[in-house]
Protein backbone atom coordinates (compact mmCIF):
# COMPACT_ATOMS: atom_id res chain seq x y z
CA UNK A 1 0.00 0.00 0.00
CA UNK A 2 2.65 2.20 0.78
CA UNK A 3 4.34 1.72 -2.46
CA UNK A 4 1.39 3.56 -3.77
CA UNK A 5 2.47 7.75 -4.64
CA UNK A 6 -0.78 8.38 -4.06
CA UNK A 7 -1.65 6.78 -0.75
CA UNK A 8 1.78 7.95 0.52
CA UNK A 9 0.63 11.77 -0.92
CA UNK A 10 -2.35 11.46 1.17
CA UNK A 11 -0.77 10.16 4.52
CA UNK A 12 1.80 13.26 4.11
CA UNK A 13 -1.35 15.62 3.44
CA UNK A 14 -2.94 14.31 6.57
CA UNK A 15 -0.18 14.39 8.27
CA UNK A 16 0.50 18.70 7.62
CA UNK A 17 -3.15 18.88 7.87
CA UNK A 18 -3.68 17.33 11.24
CA UNK A 19 -0.50 18.88 12.62
CA UNK A 20 -2.02 22.15 11.47
CA UNK A 21 -4.94 21.51 13.18
CA UNK A 22 -3.90 20.17 16.44
CA UNK A 23 -1.90 22.99 16.60
CA UNK A 24 -4.80 25.72 15.96
CA UNK A 25 -6.41 23.90 18.36
CA UNK A 26 -4.16 23.96 21.17
CA UNK A 27 -4.04 27.71 20.43
CA UNK A 28 -7.48 28.25 20.52
CA UNK A 29 -8.30 26.32 23.83
CA UNK A 30 -5.79 28.18 25.52
CA UNK A 31 -6.74 31.47 24.52
CA UNK A 32 -10.29 31.09 25.52
CA UNK A 33 -9.53 29.38 28.55
CA UNK A 34 -7.31 32.31 29.27
CA UNK A 35 -9.92 34.76 28.20
CA UNK A 36 -12.58 32.21 30.38
CA UNK A 37 -10.26 32.43 33.71
CA UNK A 38 -9.24 36.64 32.46
CA UNK A 39 -13.30 37.53 32.85
CA UNK A 40 -13.93 35.50 35.73
CA UNK A 41 -11.28 37.51 37.83
CA UNK A 42 -12.63 40.27 36.54
CA UNK A 43 -16.07 39.48 37.89
CA UNK A 44 -14.95 38.08 41.13
CA UNK A 45 -13.18 41.18 41.46
CA UNK A 46 -16.05 43.79 40.74
CA UNK A 47 -18.58 41.29 43.05
CA UNK A 48 -15.71 41.96 45.90
CA UNK A 49 -15.95 45.85 45.54
CA UNK A 50 -19.67 45.54 45.19
CA UNK A 51 -19.82 43.42 48.12
CA UNK A 52 -17.32 45.52 50.35
CA UNK A 53 -19.39 48.93 49.59
CA UNK A 54 -22.63 46.65 50.71
CA UNK A 55 -20.89 45.60 53.44
CA UNK A 56 -20.31 49.16 54.71
CA UNK A 57 -23.78 50.30 54.49
CA UNK A 58 -25.55 47.79 56.18
CA UNK A 59 -23.14 47.87 58.99
CA UNK A 60 -23.75 51.52 59.15
CA UNK A 61 -27.47 50.67 59.23
CA UNK A 62 -27.30 47.97 61.56
CA UNK A 63 -24.89 50.17 64.27
CA UNK A 64 -21.90 47.79 63.36
CA UNK A 65 -23.50 44.86 63.88
CA UNK A 66 -20.91 42.87 61.52
CA UNK A 67 -22.83 39.70 61.79
CA UNK A 68 -26.46 41.47 60.88
CA UNK A 69 -24.84 43.05 58.04
CA UNK A 70 -22.40 40.24 56.59
CA UNK A 71 -26.23 38.01 56.51
CA UNK A 72 -28.26 41.49 54.73
CA UNK A 73 -25.43 41.46 52.14
CA UNK A 74 -25.67 37.81 51.57
CA UNK A 75 -29.62 38.14 51.09
CA UNK A 76 -29.28 41.59 48.83
CA UNK A 77 -26.35 40.42 46.56
CA UNK A 78 -27.63 36.71 46.91
CA UNK A 79 -24.10 35.42 46.38
CA UNK A 80 -25.11 31.79 44.92
CA UNK A 81 -22.36 29.19 44.92
CA UNK A 82 -19.96 32.03 45.93
CA UNK A 83 -18.52 31.56 49.65
CA UNK A 84 -17.97 35.03 51.35
CA UNK A 85 -15.90 35.17 54.96
CA UNK A 86 -15.03 38.10 57.03
CA UNK A 87 -11.86 37.96 58.70
CA UNK A 88 -10.17 40.92 61.71
CA UNK A 89 -6.71 40.27 62.55
CA UNK A 90 -7.02 37.07 60.54
CA UNK A 91 -9.96 35.87 62.90
CA UNK A 92 -12.86 34.46 61.28
CA UNK A 93 -16.02 36.60 62.04
CA UNK A 94 -18.72 35.73 60.42
CA UNK A 95 -19.12 33.54 56.87
CA UNK A 96 -22.12 31.96 54.87
CA UNK A 97 -21.67 28.18 54.79
CA UNK A 98 -20.08 28.49 58.08
CA UNK A 99 -22.20 25.66 59.32
CA UNK A 100 -21.19 23.43 56.49
CA UNK A 101 -17.38 24.33 56.06
CA UNK A 102 -14.76 26.57 57.15
CA UNK A 103 -12.92 28.70 54.61
CA UNK A 104 -9.15 28.71 55.05
CA UNK A 105 -7.51 32.15 53.76
CA UNK A 106 -3.83 31.96 53.32
CA UNK A 107 -2.21 34.64 55.40
CA UNK A 108 -0.38 35.66 52.45
CA UNK A 109 -3.58 36.46 50.79
CA UNK A 110 -4.26 38.99 54.08
CA UNK A 111 -1.01 40.20 53.42
CA UNK A 112 -1.64 40.61 49.63
CA UNK A 113 -4.58 42.94 49.99
CA UNK A 114 -3.24 45.09 52.99
CA UNK A 115 -0.29 46.12 50.31
CA UNK A 116 -2.50 46.04 46.83
CA UNK A 117 -5.24 48.80 47.85
CA UNK A 118 -7.31 46.76 45.62
CA UNK A 119 -8.37 42.80 45.58
CA UNK A 120 -6.17 40.41 45.96
CA UNK A 121 -6.46 37.77 43.60
CA UNK A 122 -5.73 33.86 44.02
CA UNK A 123 -6.40 30.05 43.86
CA UNK A 124 -7.21 27.92 46.93
CA UNK A 125 -7.76 23.84 46.56
CA UNK A 126 -8.11 23.00 49.95
CA UNK A 127 -11.65 23.51 50.60
CA UNK A 128 -14.14 20.43 50.46
CA UNK A 129 -17.04 21.83 48.23
CA UNK A 130 -14.13 23.43 45.38
CA UNK A 131 -13.38 19.93 44.14
CA UNK A 132 -10.32 18.98 42.21
CA UNK A 133 -10.42 22.57 39.96
CA UNK A 134 -10.68 24.61 43.32
CA UNK A 135 -11.50 28.14 43.65
CA UNK A 136 -10.68 31.63 42.70
CA UNK A 137 -9.90 33.43 46.46
CA UNK A 138 -10.70 37.74 46.19
CA UNK A 139 -9.20 39.24 49.84
CA UNK A 140 -9.89 42.70 49.69
CA UNK A 141 -9.55 45.17 52.95
CA UNK A 142 -12.61 47.15 53.92
CA UNK A 143 -13.41 49.91 56.51
CA UNK A 144 -15.99 49.63 58.43
CA UNK A 145 -17.25 51.99 61.48
CA UNK A 146 -14.18 51.97 63.54
CA UNK A 147 -12.53 48.51 62.58
CA UNK A 148 -10.66 47.42 59.27
CA UNK A 149 -12.07 43.86 57.84
CA UNK A 150 -10.71 41.68 55.39
CA UNK A 151 -13.47 40.94 53.07
CA UNK A 152 -13.19 37.21 51.20
CA UNK A 153 -15.26 36.02 48.46
CA UNK A 154 -14.06 32.66 46.83
CA UNK A 155 -15.54 31.16 43.12
CA UNK A 156 -15.27 27.53 42.70
CA UNK A 157 -13.62 26.98 39.34
CA UNK A 158 -15.59 23.51 38.47
CA UNK A 159 -18.38 25.57 36.10
CA UNK A 160 -15.73 27.32 33.77
CA UNK A 161 -13.67 23.75 34.21
CA UNK A 162 -16.64 21.98 32.99
CA UNK A 163 -16.68 24.44 29.80
CA UNK A 164 -13.83 23.84 29.04
CA UNK A 165 -14.09 20.15 29.40
CA UNK A 166 -16.70 20.64 27.02
CA UNK A 167 -14.86 22.54 24.47
CA UNK A 168 -11.84 19.83 24.85
CA UNK A 169 -14.38 16.73 24.12
CA UNK A 170 -15.27 19.25 20.93
CA UNK A 171 -12.38 19.76 19.73
CA UNK A 172 -11.59 15.69 20.28
CA UNK A 173 -14.26 14.71 18.23
CA UNK A 174 -14.04 17.19 15.66
CA UNK A 175 -10.47 16.77 14.79
CA UNK A 176 -10.25 13.24 14.02
CA UNK A 177 -13.91 13.66 11.87
CA UNK A 178 -11.81 16.32 10.38
CA UNK A 179 -8.60 13.86 9.58
CA UNK A 180 -11.12 11.65 8.39
CA UNK A 181 -12.57 14.23 6.09
CA UNK A 182 -9.35 15.63 5.29
CA UNK A 183 -7.59 11.63 4.51
CA UNK A 184 -10.55 10.85 2.10
CA UNK A 185 -10.50 14.42 0.40
CA UNK A 186 -6.48 13.69 -0.08
CA UNK A 187 -6.46 10.61 -1.62
CA UNK A 188 -9.46 11.31 -4.18
CA UNK A 189 -7.85 14.76 -5.18
CA UNK A 190 -4.04 12.89 -5.24
CA UNK A 191 -6.10 9.93 -7.64
CA UNK A 192 -7.45 13.06 -9.73
CA UNK A 193 -4.01 14.53 -9.95
CA UNK A 194 -2.01 11.32 -10.61
CA UNK A 195 -4.84 10.33 -13.22
CA UNK A 196 -2.50 11.61 -16.26
CA UNK A 197 0.60 10.31 -14.71
CA UNK A 198 -1.11 6.61 -14.49
CA UNK A 199 -2.68 7.18 -18.25
CA UNK A 200 0.97 8.07 -19.17
CA UNK A 201 2.42 5.00 -18.13
CA UNK A 202 -0.24 3.00 -19.50
CA UNK A 203 0.08 4.67 -22.94
CA UNK A 204 4.45 4.04 -22.85
CA UNK A 205 3.80 0.57 -21.60
CA UNK A 206 2.29 -0.12 -25.07
CA UNK A 207 4.98 1.83 -26.83
CA UNK A 208 7.83 -0.38 -28.23
CA UNK A 209 10.73 -0.86 -30.39
CA UNK A 210 7.46 -1.44 -33.57
CA UNK A 211 5.88 1.56 -32.57
CA UNK A 212 8.26 4.29 -31.43
CA UNK A 213 6.34 6.47 -33.71
CA UNK A 214 3.39 6.95 -31.12
CA UNK A 215 3.64 9.50 -28.53
CA UNK A 216 1.99 10.36 -25.28
CA UNK A 217 -1.09 12.51 -25.30
CA UNK A 218 -0.46 16.22 -23.56
CA UNK A 219 -3.47 17.50 -22.52
CA UNK A 220 -1.85 21.18 -20.96
CA UNK A 221 1.43 21.65 -22.27
CA UNK A 222 2.01 24.39 -19.36
CA UNK A 223 1.42 22.51 -16.40
CA UNK A 224 4.04 20.49 -14.44
CA UNK A 225 2.87 16.78 -16.37
CA UNK A 226 2.41 18.37 -19.60
CA UNK A 227 6.07 19.15 -19.53
CA UNK A 228 7.11 15.52 -18.39
CA UNK A 229 5.07 14.51 -21.46
CA UNK A 230 6.36 16.58 -23.73
CA UNK A 231 9.91 15.58 -22.66
CA UNK A 232 8.99 12.00 -22.70
CA UNK A 233 7.90 12.82 -26.45
CA UNK A 234 11.17 14.09 -27.24
CA UNK A 235 12.72 11.21 -25.64
CA UNK A 236 10.96 8.81 -28.24
CA UNK A 237 11.40 11.30 -30.98
CA UNK A 238 15.57 10.79 -30.44
CA UNK A 239 15.05 7.00 -29.84
CA UNK A 240 12.92 6.90 -32.87
CA UNK A 241 15.77 8.33 -34.65
CA UNK A 242 18.22 6.47 -33.20
CA UNK A 243 16.31 3.66 -34.21
CA UNK A 244 16.02 4.09 -37.28
CA UNK A 245 19.66 5.26 -37.39
CA UNK A 246 20.29 1.79 -36.51
CA UNK A 247 18.38 -0.02 -38.63
CA UNK A 248 19.87 2.12 -41.67
CA UNK A 249 23.72 1.04 -40.33
CA UNK A 250 23.09 -2.07 -40.35
CA UNK A 251 21.70 -2.59 -43.76
CA UNK A 252 24.27 -0.16 -45.07
CA UNK A 253 26.42 -2.30 -43.49
CA UNK A 254 25.14 -5.21 -44.64
CA UNK A 255 25.27 -3.97 -48.47
CA UNK A 256 28.82 -2.87 -47.95
CA UNK A 257 29.51 -6.25 -46.64
CA UNK A 258 27.90 -8.07 -49.31
CA UNK A 259 29.82 -6.99 -51.82
CA UNK A 260 33.40 -7.62 -50.90
CA UNK A 261 32.86 -11.29 -49.39
CA UNK A 262 30.60 -11.75 -52.63
CA UNK A 263 34.15 -11.19 -54.54
CA UNK A 264 36.22 -13.27 -52.11
CA UNK A 265 33.83 -16.10 -52.38
CA UNK A 266 33.46 -16.00 -55.76
CA UNK A 267 37.25 -16.00 -56.37
CA UNK A 268 37.82 -18.59 -54.42
CA UNK A 269 34.88 -20.84 -55.60
CA UNK A 270 36.58 -20.17 -59.70
CA UNK A 271 40.07 -20.87 -58.24
CA UNK A 272 39.13 -23.74 -56.66
CA UNK A 273 36.61 -25.09 -59.54
CA UNK A 274 39.64 -26.94 -61.47
CA UNK A 275 43.20 -26.72 -61.73
CA UNK A 276 45.20 -23.72 -62.60
CA UNK A 277 48.20 -22.30 -63.44
CA UNK A 278 50.25 -20.08 -60.98
CA UNK A 279 49.58 -16.84 -62.27
CA UNK A 280 45.74 -17.47 -62.11
CA UNK A 281 45.95 -18.22 -58.78
CA UNK A 282 48.08 -15.50 -57.41
CA UNK A 283 45.56 -13.33 -59.16
CA UNK A 284 42.76 -14.61 -57.44
CA UNK A 285 44.45 -14.55 -54.42
CA UNK A 286 45.61 -10.88 -54.80
CA UNK A 287 41.71 -9.82 -55.85
CA UNK A 288 40.86 -11.88 -52.42
CA UNK A 289 43.85 -9.85 -50.78
CA UNK A 290 42.24 -6.68 -52.01
CA UNK A 291 38.76 -6.92 -50.60
CA UNK A 292 40.20 -8.47 -47.52
CA UNK A 293 42.12 -5.39 -46.62
CA UNK A 294 38.63 -3.31 -47.90
CA UNK A 295 36.54 -5.30 -45.48
CA UNK A 296 39.56 -4.91 -42.35
CA UNK A 297 39.30 -1.39 -42.77
CA UNK A 298 35.45 -1.10 -43.22
CA UNK A 299 35.13 -3.11 -39.82
CA UNK A 300 37.54 -1.37 -38.38
CA UNK A 301 35.72 2.24 -39.04
CA UNK A 302 32.74 0.23 -37.82
CA UNK A 303 34.03 -0.49 -34.52
CA UNK A 304 35.44 3.61 -34.41
CA UNK A 305 32.14 4.17 -35.32
CA UNK A 306 30.70 2.09 -32.67
CA UNK A 307 32.80 2.91 -29.81
CA UNK A 308 32.00 7.15 -30.89
CA UNK A 309 27.88 5.78 -30.12
CA UNK A 310 29.30 4.49 -26.81
CA UNK A 311 30.91 8.05 -25.64
CA UNK A 312 34.14 6.40 -26.19
CA UNK A 313 36.62 8.41 -23.38
CA UNK A 314 39.25 10.31 -25.27
CA UNK A 315 42.94 9.68 -24.08
CA UNK A 316 43.70 12.96 -23.47
CA UNK A 317 47.97 13.98 -24.14
CA UNK A 318 49.83 16.98 -25.05
CA UNK A 319 51.91 16.72 -28.09
CA UNK A 320 52.53 19.37 -30.69
CA UNK A 321 49.99 19.19 -33.86
CA UNK A 322 52.24 20.92 -36.72
CA UNK A 323 54.10 17.50 -35.96
CA UNK A 324 51.65 15.19 -36.38
CA UNK A 325 50.19 16.82 -39.60
CA UNK A 326 53.81 16.47 -41.06
CA UNK A 327 53.71 13.01 -40.33
CA UNK A 328 50.35 12.84 -41.80
CA UNK A 329 51.45 14.44 -44.74
CA UNK A 330 54.38 12.32 -45.54
CA UNK A 331 52.33 8.94 -44.63
CA UNK A 332 49.96 10.33 -47.65
CA UNK A 333 53.00 10.56 -49.96
CA UNK A 334 52.78 7.03 -50.99
CA UNK A 335 49.11 7.47 -52.12
CA UNK A 336 49.66 10.64 -53.89
CA UNK A 337 52.90 9.19 -55.55
CA UNK A 338 50.98 5.79 -57.63
CA UNK A 339 48.88 9.08 -58.96
CA UNK A 340 51.20 11.14 -59.67
CA UNK A 341 49.60 13.94 -56.99
CA UNK A 342 51.83 16.65 -54.97
CA UNK A 343 51.19 16.97 -51.56
CA UNK A 344 52.25 20.26 -49.96
CA UNK A 345 52.26 21.41 -46.49
CA UNK A 346 52.11 25.08 -45.19
CA UNK A 347 52.92 24.30 -41.17
CA UNK A 348 55.46 27.08 -40.40
CA UNK A 349 54.44 27.46 -36.36
CA UNK A 350 54.76 25.19 -33.49
CA UNK A 351 51.02 24.41 -31.94
CA UNK A 352 51.07 22.83 -28.60
CA UNK A 353 47.88 20.84 -28.37
CA UNK A 354 45.73 18.48 -25.89
CA UNK A 355 44.04 15.90 -27.18
CA UNK A 356 43.49 12.24 -28.28
CA UNK A 357 46.51 12.07 -29.94
CA UNK A 358 45.75 8.71 -32.47
CA UNK A 359 41.89 10.05 -33.15
CA UNK A 360 43.06 13.20 -34.14
CA UNK A 361 45.88 11.28 -36.08
CA UNK A 362 43.38 9.22 -37.79
CA UNK A 363 40.98 11.97 -38.87
CA UNK A 364 43.69 13.66 -40.66
CA UNK A 365 44.65 10.34 -42.55
CA UNK A 366 40.82 9.90 -43.62
CA UNK A 367 40.74 13.51 -45.02
CA UNK A 368 44.05 13.23 -46.70
CA UNK A 369 42.73 9.83 -48.26
CA UNK A 370 39.75 10.94 -49.29
CA UNK A 371 41.62 14.18 -51.11
CA UNK A 372 44.09 11.94 -52.30
CA UNK A 373 41.05 9.49 -53.72
CA UNK A 374 39.03 11.66 -55.74
CA UNK A 375 41.38 13.90 -56.90
CA UNK A 376 42.81 12.61 -60.68
CA UNK A 377 46.24 11.99 -61.49
CA UNK A 378 48.52 15.09 -61.40
CA UNK A 379 46.22 16.75 -59.27
CA UNK A 380 47.06 18.79 -55.87
CA UNK A 381 46.15 18.41 -52.40
CA UNK A 382 47.48 21.32 -49.92
CA UNK A 383 47.59 21.36 -45.86
CA UNK A 384 47.52 24.28 -44.27
CA UNK A 385 47.89 24.56 -40.13
CA UNK A 386 47.08 27.99 -38.54
CA UNK A 387 46.82 28.65 -35.02
CA UNK A 388 44.88 31.73 -33.45
CA UNK A 389 44.42 32.31 -29.64
CA UNK A 390 42.10 29.90 -28.47
CA UNK A 391 41.10 27.51 -31.33
CA UNK A 392 43.58 26.07 -34.30
CA UNK A 393 42.47 25.43 -38.00
CA UNK A 394 43.61 22.95 -40.12
CA UNK A 395 42.34 23.06 -43.92
CA UNK A 396 42.98 19.98 -46.31
CA UNK A 397 42.12 21.00 -50.16
CA UNK A 398 42.11 19.41 -53.48
CA UNK A 399 41.71 20.04 -57.29
CA UNK A 400 39.69 16.66 -57.35
CA UNK A 401 36.12 16.26 -58.43
CA UNK A 402 34.15 18.16 -56.03
CA UNK A 403 30.79 17.51 -54.19
CA UNK A 404 27.64 18.73 -55.85
CA UNK A 405 25.72 21.23 -53.59
CA UNK A 406 22.90 18.55 -53.16
CA UNK A 407 25.21 15.64 -51.74
CA UNK A 408 27.01 18.45 -49.15
CA UNK A 409 24.04 18.13 -46.41
CA UNK A 410 24.56 14.18 -46.49
CA UNK A 411 28.62 13.70 -47.03
CA UNK A 412 29.13 12.98 -43.40
CA UNK A 413 26.58 10.51 -43.12
CA UNK A 414 27.83 6.59 -42.70
CA UNK A 415 28.03 4.92 -45.86
CA UNK A 416 26.71 7.74 -48.00
CA UNK A 417 28.37 8.34 -51.34
CA UNK A 418 27.77 10.80 -53.73
CA UNK A 419 28.69 8.13 -56.37
CA UNK A 420 28.58 4.38 -55.45
CA UNK A 421 29.95 2.86 -58.41
CA UNK A 422 32.90 5.08 -58.35
CA UNK A 423 33.20 5.26 -54.52
CA UNK A 424 34.11 1.11 -54.52
CA UNK A 425 35.95 1.37 -57.47
CA UNK A 426 38.55 3.67 -55.47
CA UNK A 427 37.91 1.37 -52.59
CA UNK A 428 36.41 3.93 -50.07
CA UNK A 429 33.96 2.71 -47.96
CA UNK A 430 31.35 5.78 -46.86
CA UNK A 431 32.91 5.97 -43.49
CA UNK A 432 36.09 7.87 -43.31
CA UNK A 433 34.11 11.22 -43.19
CA UNK A 434 31.68 10.00 -40.72
CA UNK A 435 34.84 9.09 -38.52
CA UNK A 436 36.33 12.67 -39.25
CA UNK A 437 33.50 14.55 -37.97
CA UNK A 438 33.26 12.73 -35.03
CA UNK A 439 36.64 12.92 -34.37
CA UNK A 440 36.68 16.98 -34.39
CA UNK A 441 33.19 17.10 -32.31
CA UNK A 442 34.76 14.88 -29.63
CA UNK A 443 37.17 17.59 -29.44
CA UNK A 444 34.78 19.95 -28.90
CA UNK A 445 35.88 21.28 -32.63
CA UNK A 446 33.89 21.49 -35.90
CA UNK A 447 34.31 20.48 -39.61
CA UNK A 448 33.09 22.19 -42.58
CA UNK A 449 32.92 21.62 -45.74
CA UNK A 450 33.50 23.50 -49.31
CA UNK A 451 32.65 22.08 -52.41
CA UNK A 452 32.11 23.06 -56.27
CA UNK A 453 31.48 20.04 -58.99
CA UNK A 454 35.01 19.33 -61.07
CA UNK A 455 36.77 22.98 -58.79
CA UNK A 456 37.30 20.34 -56.06
CA UNK A 457 36.81 20.29 -52.01
CA UNK A 458 38.25 22.14 -49.04
CA UNK A 459 37.67 20.76 -45.69
CA UNK A 460 38.44 23.13 -42.45
CA UNK A 461 38.71 21.67 -39.22
CA UNK A 462 38.73 24.19 -36.27
CA UNK A 463 39.47 22.41 -33.09
CA UNK A 464 39.71 24.64 -29.20
CA UNK A 465 43.26 24.74 -27.63
CA UNK A 466 42.90 23.71 -24.51
CA UNK A 467 45.25 24.59 -22.10
CA UNK A 468 48.14 22.96 -20.57
CA UNK A 469 46.59 20.68 -17.17
CA UNK A 470 43.37 21.23 -18.59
Amino acid sequence: MFNSVHVRMTLWYVLVFGLLLGGFSIFVYAAISRAAYSRLDQSLSSRTEITANLLRSEMDESSGDLSAAAAETQRVLSLGDVHMAVFQGGRLMTANYLNEHTLNVPEGAFRAAEAAGGPSLSTIYDYGDFGEEGARLAVLRVSAGEADYFLALAQPLHNTAEELEALGRIFYLAIPGALLVAGIGGLLLARKSLAPVAAMTEQAESIGARNLHERLEVTNSRDELGRLATVLNDLLSRLDRSFESLRQFTADASHELRTPLAIIRGEAEVALSQNRDEAEYRESLAIVQDEARRLSRMVDDMLALARADGQQALKVEEFYLNDLVDDCAKASQVLALAKAISVTLDNAIDIAFRGDESLIRRMILNLLDNAIKYTPSGGHVSIKLTGKDSSVELIVSDTGIGIPANATARIFERFYRVDRARSRSVGGSGLGLSIAKWVAEAHNGTIDLDSRPGAGSTFTISLPLRKPGA
